[in-house]
């Protein structure tokens, strides 16, 4: 049996959305390995970054039509908001970087409010960038597994979970109250908290698909 060659930049980008709904699934597992998966999910994005490094050299080439200004605004924000989220998610930490940091910072209610509230910007961002490429990221999955693109005999199924997708991440995003979060307010638990594990990770899932199918609409928009 012959392996799909996957490359690894396919890899990586495929296990960074992995990542990230599971590291915002932290009131439902323990918060050391909260620390562990987002120390590792931001080697990932840089390891990401590298790999696509040659999206640097370009900024210098070519017109800037809406989808490139877009995308070069979406990438930018979204670096700085992971920076800032890291960065603080580091000084309240728990568990890796107590020990060398000050108490003071360890104690800040508002480095404490830049890691939880911001990380919905990150998902919003994350699904917007992942949604704009989403059709070159899908070629390459369908070109490895040999799908042919006239196919439409799951259609049905793409357009069933189109549906899922939004009403779940609507009910989603409601529940974990993005917007309220995004204007940096203090909210302390959320009916999302009250769900089970697995519940709480499916409808992540959903927020951040929902999300990615507004970065498709967007992309489809501005053509």
């Amino acid at each position: 049996m012959k392996w799909p060659d996957i490359s690894k930049k396919m890899l990586v980008t495929a296990l960074l959305p992995i990542l990230l709904v599971l590291v915002m699934c932290f009131h439902h597992i323990p918060k050391l390995f909260h620390e562990i998966i987002g120390i590792v999910w931001f080697l990932l994005i840089i390891v990401h970054i590298y790999q696509h490094r040659q999206w640097f050299g370009g900024l210098r080439q070519g017109a800037w039509h809406a989808e490139r200004l877009l995308n070069t605004a979406t990438n930018i924000l979204l670096f700085v908001l992971v920076i800032v989220v890291i960065g603080a998610g580091a000084g309240i930490s728990n568990y890796l970087f107590r020990e060398i940091m000050p108490l003071d910072i360890q104690r800040s209610i508002t480095i404490h409010q830049f890691h939880v509230s911001l990380a919905y910007g990150i998902m919003l961002l994350c699904g917007i960038h992942w949604g704009l490429h989403w059709k070159g990221w899908l070629g390459q999955w369908k070109q490895v597994f040999n799908i042919d693109n006239a196919a439409g005999t799951y259609s049905w199924v793409k357009y069933c979970l189109m549906v899922i997708l939004i009403l779940g991440g609507i009910y989603s995003s409601i529940i974990n109250q993005v917007g309220d979060r995004l204007l940096m307010k203090h909210i302390f638990a959320t009916a999302a908290t009250a769900l089970p594990g697995v519940v709480y990770a499916i409808l992540m899932g959903c927020m951040l698909g929902l999300y990615v199918l507004i970065g498709m609409v967007i992309v489809r928009i501005i053509r």
